[in-house]
């Protein structure tokens, strides 16, 4: 390789950032262990007088109207509330998920993908994340459901124990880069 070009290599490793994405997959026909079901909650779908609360919970990134069609296009959003606040919820979709402008899941038939897992603060520690995946992972299952894929940065330490301690197995790996921190390129998929 010419010299002029490793030095341009070289230049571009350094002014890119790189981030690996992760997807976990859980074969549902699998036993799902129950945990117990912390106190004071309550559990149900829900529907689109929740999606102004559930937009508005750790900045959700979809608009209302969006979140209202996804729910009438199959979408399942279980919910955990207390005091008819919700506390955690977990949103889930049977349909093609664009990812970024480069890469879209594709879901097989019976597939689903976790799109979003939120725990409030005031109620975290308890067990609710565990708790709220078990009973999903079981209602989608009894829906039809074969397999749930969810994905995660590396570096969301929580989120790879919640699904692991679920039975979730490291499906791929993704390893994205910005060049500048600005300009994304393809991610390329690694081995697990």
């Amino acid at each position: 390789m010419p010299i002029f070009a490793e030095a341009l290599q070289r230049i571009a490793r350094r002014l890119q950032t790189c981030e690996e994405w992760l997807e976990m997959v859980r074969d549902l026909a699998r036993p799902i262990h129950s945990h117990p079901k912390p106190d004071g909650l309550h559990q149900r779908w829900a529907g689109a007088a929740d999606l102004m609360a559930i937009n508005a919970l750790e900045g959700f990134v979809k608009e209302t109207a969006l979140m209202e069609e996804a729910l009438r296009r199959g979408d399942r959003c279980l919910l955990l509330e207390s005091d008819g606040a919700i506390d955690a919820f977990a949103w889930v979709t049977y349909r093609d998920f664009k990812l970024a402008p480069w890469y879209t899941l594709k879901l097989s038939p019976g597939w689903c993908y976790l799109e979003y897992i939120f725990v409030h603060p005031a109620v975290g520690r308890r067990g609710v994340g565990t708790y709220l995946l078990g009973e999903l992972m079981a209602a989608v299952r009894d829906l039809g459901a074969t397999h749930m894929i969810a994905g995660m940065y590396a570096t969301w330490e929580a989120s790879i124990r919640l699904h692991a301690k679920a039975g979730f197995d490291l499906h791929r790996r993704l390893t994205q880069c910005r060049l500048l921190n600005i300009f994304p390129t393809p991610p390329k998929a690694a081995s697990p």
